[in-house]
């Protein structure tokens, strides 16, 4: 009977070893960044087709995005909001208001934005919220139109 337990025990000690091995080969993968997917997924900005996203950039404290109008009339944007998930949310300078023609492309900037996780070498998403009305149209009803940005933050 000694000779079983003790047989039974160096069988159970071999395979703690083993997977004590595998856990900390595992431990080491994951601390050098080779589980971390999310550099791997591409960066977006995604707007309805009114106003198509042609590029945006991410930085340390301010926000770019290059939109068109593709509306088909000229419009006044008279406001801009970004915001994201986290608590509390990113906080960036309002936006002035501002004319924009049709097919024009227009540069928009968000400036001094902080919180958030906004932070340099992160992925961040980003909700963008902007409010426009035709400047033709007698009664000016105002559009709300969302879109949304998701990529890294660069250094430079």
């Amino acid at each position: 009977m000694h000779k079983k337990s003790q047989a039974a025990l160096e069988f159970l000690t071999t395979y703690v070893w083993a997977f004590f091995a595998i856990a900390l080969t595992i431990g080491a993968l994951y601390y050098f960044g080779v589980f971390d997917f999310g550099k791997y997924l591409p960066q977006k900005c995604v707007f309805p087709s009114q106003f198509k996203c042609l590029d945006f950039g991410l930085k340390p404290s301010e926000v770019r995005i290059k939109l068109v109008n593709n509306l088909g009339e000229d419009v006044k944007v008279t406001s801009l909001q970004i915001t994201n998930d986290a608590t509390p949310p990113i906080s960036c300078a309002p936006q002035a208001a501002f004319d924009w023609s049709h097919a024009s492309e227009k540069d928009i900037k968000f400036e001094s934005c902080s919180g958030g996780g906004y932070i340099a070498g992160t992925r961040a998403e980003l909700k963008i919220s902007m409010s426009y009305y035709a400047v033709n149209t007698p009664s000016k009803p105002v559009h709300i139109v969302n879109g949304k940005i998701n990529g890294k933050i660069t250094s430079s």
